[in-house]
């Protein structure tokens, strides 16, 4: 009589409760993005994956947080076009409610394809230090695309290089580039991470970076096509680009011919579009539209209007690199035992040529 009474009561005051309250919103601009909302303050929220069977995966990372008297809990990450979700809302009596939500997808559109990669040279050092991947629309970003790139040893029967990359996101404003680095504790001499897991390059040895179809773009589809660059390894680089090294090919006086710029090995592409600058005598910049060569181990610069009969300067920012990472001011694998190298060269001066 007395469990029979007691089953009566609970379910008496879970009659007397009401009813869960779940919703899972999507934000207005964006439908990938959403927050599981209700008003149950003693509620603990969760937010599945749901396969083709409707069964439940783990429960996806986010955080969860108080606005008035909602509790919300968002994902960490955006949802998938054209999958569905399932918010679940537990209860400290045991009693849940649940609601689905399948993100829209959008209209066909063009996949994004891997428009170009540098470096651009079949011959890299063995401790070539970064990659830029272009892009031709923006991407998703998210840690899984260093899991969707690999280095092939092709005289290893194409083995993966393990744990190539530094696994920190840099992207471009508008998430079309993506600086790829090799992890520099595999490259600096006598770190551990070298020591233990070894140098990922080897001189002598055929290479490829392969971009796999599973990296996508922002709308979630994946690349029109895999893609895959083939390099040979050299020597590593230990020398600094010095620019006193590099040819320097003067223009004619009152054109708008270009300036050539010969480097006596490949230059970091990126940076070659903001650390090299030309000054007029009066030490102002001189506008231009600037060209790097196959390569990158020429640049051109062509100004907006004619070449004056005096004297110009070219500069350089201390912090160009090569592919190395090395600079004309210090090498990237310092030796600290070497002591302080010389002050380089960072003008050349050039005259436009009168006749």
């Amino acid at each position: 009589v007395l469990r029979l009474a007691s089953l009566l009561a609970a379910a008496s005051l879970a009659a007397k409760q009401p009813p869960p309250n779940l919703e899972i919103r999507p934000l207005a601009d964006d439908p990938t993005q959403v927050e599981v909302v209700t008003q149950d303050k003693e509620a603990r929220l969760s937010l599945a994956l749901l396969d083709d069977k409707g069964r439940e995966g783990p429960a996806i990372l986010g955080k969860v947080w108080k606005r008035g008297e909602s509790t919300i809990f968002a994902p960490k990450y955006g949802l998938g076009r054209g999958l569905r979700y399932r918010a679940t809302l537990q209860r400290p009596d045991g009693s849940k409610a649940t609601a689905t939500y399948r993100v829209p997808v959008l209209p066909a559109s063009e996949p994004a394809i891997v428009k170009q990669v540098y470096p651009t040279a079949n011959t890299l050092p063995a401790n070539n230090l970064k990659f830029y991947l272009h892009f031709s629309k923006p991407m998703r970003e998210g840690k899984a695309i260093f899991d969707q790139i690999q280095i092939l040893d092709l005289d290893n029967h194409g083995e993966s290089i393990p744990h190539p990359w530094r696994r920190v996101e840099l992207w471009s404003d508008d998430a079309t580039r993506l600086t790829l680095w090799i992890h520099p504790g595999r490259i600096k001499q006598g770190v551990n991470l070298r020591e233990d897991e070894g140098p990922v390059l080897h001189p002598k040895h055929r290479y490829a970076l392969l971009i796999s179809r599973k990296v996508r773009d922002a709308e979630g589809q994946p690349l029109g096509g895999p893609f895959r660059k083939e390099f040979v390894a050299r020597s590593p680089d230990h020398e600094r680009p010095l620019p006193s090294k590099w040819q320097i090919t003067s223009p004619r006086a009152n054109t708008r011919e270009p300036l050539q710029l010969r480097f006596h090995e490949s230059m970091d592409h990126s940076l070659l579009h903001r650390m090299l600058t030309i000054h007029d005598r009066q030490t102002k910049p001189v506008a231009g539209e600037l060209q790097v060569g196959p390569s990158e181990t020429s640049w051109t610069f062509t100004p907006k209007e004619p070449w004056g009969a005096t004297r110009h300067v070219l500069r350089i920012d201390p912090e160009l690199e090569d592919l190395a990472g090395n600079t004309p001011a210090r090498l990237f694998d310092v030796d600290l035992q070497a002591g302080n190298p010389a002050n380089a060269v960072l003008s050349l001066g050039f005259s436009p040529l009168t006749n």
